[in-house]
């Protein structure tokens, strides 16, 4: 199964990470202002793409309050069949919180090409800064 792994280390506390990744108002700072989400188990939410071109929509699949949240990833209006899945998890260092992200199930969006799907979110991921956003905003 191909999976993408990132990690930054964030000098800040367990909760207030926590409700930077977990909540519409938190994620709002570090993904997109436009950032739409209800919160809970089942509960939907969209975001425009960082390059505005393409919208992203999914559920909030599992929350373990003060661990992670996963989420389904899906491009509205692609030629994908089904989501992929982002897990955001946090773990507590000596000096602060470490979040992981793990992006998986490219192989299952049934796209003809999924690998260059798979390629081109490896990429993005570094790209786009998101994990170096919720860290300046944590430690802000």
């Amino acid at each position: 199964m191909e999976k993408i792994q990132r990690f930054i280390d964030i000098k800040a506390g367990l909760q207030e990470v926590w409700e930077l990744i977990s909540s519409q108002e938190g994620m709002r700072q570090w993904i997109s202002t436009d950032m739409e989400i209800d919160a809970r188990v089942g509960g939907k939410y969209r975001v425009k793409n960082p390059e505005e071109n393409q919208m992203i929509c999914g559920e909030v699949l599992e929350i373990l309050p003060m661990e992670s949240i996963s989420l389904s990833w899906f491009e509205l209006g692609s030629d994908w069949m089904n989501p992929t899945k982002v897990t955001f998890r946090l773990e507590e260092i000596a000096n602060g919180i470490r979040v992981h992200v793990t992006h998986t199930g490219f192989e299952r969006i049934r796209k003809r090409g999924w690998e260059k799907t798979y390629n081109e979110y490896q990429k993005g991921w570094t790209r786009h800064h998101l994990l170096e956003n919720l860290k300046a905003r944590a430690e802000a």
